[in-house]
């Protein structure tokens, strides 16, 4: 399915090569339907994904598995069962917002403690995310580190961006750094409206890097963190080497991206990243130096619209 996860790190999805079998799938993880707060019923909110050219969707509604066999998808494509789950949080916080995906067996998650979730999940093969953070007012040091089995983090949803609050990079940083390792991250639209309307639908996806088209694989490769996420950009390839001779000798890491028209591409680190923009104008293809201490690197590619691009951080 993917590639075996390094200890205490992540895959580098564009080190997965087309000649062993490698393609990108896109996908959105996070949407709602009749079945909970959603406009559209289960199978218009599908069908809408795949007029989208989408490849995988997990139909999320609050606090209820929408189950796959109750809705219709052409063949090729890979529905995902889920469902955003929301125990109390007992740490000080809001209520929690989990993205539970690959579980079919409703819960009664508002009566649980948050850790029962996240066990009760992972017990049946699921992978639960920690739901658009901003908007949630979620504090990593209060409301995140006390658990365990969190997969991961929405670093963008596109109803939240709406509202003023729908990215999570700060705290994807933040919890990387008290974990002291990477974690992976997934954009999604949490689509309650009409598919027809693009207010909240379209706009945040994640692209998994993967050999087969099943959930199994997708589930793989998003923990796995073989994966980016985008509003539009595309990544093409990313390359880390270290400099024989730098001329920095504080910065001899270069990291050099390919990606579609782009106006500022950054390496966010744990530690000094660095940018590359061209004033006026713009490129294709940047190379950046960061230094020897990062420890980890992630990829922010913004367009000229101002749309971005995420990659999973990559240990050094």
């Amino acid at each position: 399915m993917v590639a075996q996860r390094p200890k205490n790190g992540l895959i580098d999805p564009f080190a997965l090569t087309s000649e062993d079998g490698y393609f990108w799938l896109k996908g959105n993880l996070h949407c709602h339907t009749t079945n909970s707060d959603g406009v559209p019923s289960p199978q218009e909110r599908l069908d809408g994904y795949v007029q989208a050219g989408y490849d995988f969707l997990c139909i999320s509604d609050h606090r209820k598995v929408t189950q796959t066999d109750t809705v219709k998808a052409p063949k090729q494509f890979v529905l995902i069962p889920g469902a955003e789950l929301h125990p109390d949080n007992p740490f000080g916080g809001e209520r929690h917002h989990f993205l539970c995906l690959n579980f079919t067996k409703d819960m009664d998650s508002e009566s649980m403690p948050p850790q029962h979730v996240i066990d009760a999940v992972r017990q049946q093969g699921g992978s639960v995310w920690l739901a658009h953070p901003h908007w949630s007012n979620v504090n990593i040091r209060r409301d995140t580190l006390p658990l365990t089995g969190l997969a991961g983090v929405e670093v963008f949803n596109t109803l939240c961006e709406r509202m003023g609050r729908g990215v999570g990079a700060v705290h994807w940083d933040d919890w990387m750094a008290h974990l002291d390792r990477p974690m992976p991250a997934l954009a999604n639209d949490d689509a309650h409206g009409s598919p027809h309307r693009p207010r909240d639908t379209y706009q945040g996806w994640t692209m998994a890097r993967v050999k087969e088209r099943t959930t199994a694989a997708i589930v793989a490769a998003l923990e796995s963190g073989a994966t980016y996420s985008s509003t539009g950009p595309v990544i093409k390839d990313v390359r880390i080497r270290t400099l024989a001779n730098p001329v920095d000798a504080k910065r001899s890491i270069e990291v050099s991206v390919d990606c579609s028209e782009a106006g500022r591409v950054a390496a966010i680190t744990r530690g000094k990243g660095a940018d590359y923009w061209l004033e006026g104008e713009t490129f294709e293809t940047a190379t950046l130096a960061i230094a020897d201490d990062s420890k980890w690197v992630r990829i922010e590619v913004v367009d000229p619209q101002g749309r971005k691009a995420w990659t999973n951080p990559v240990a050094l």
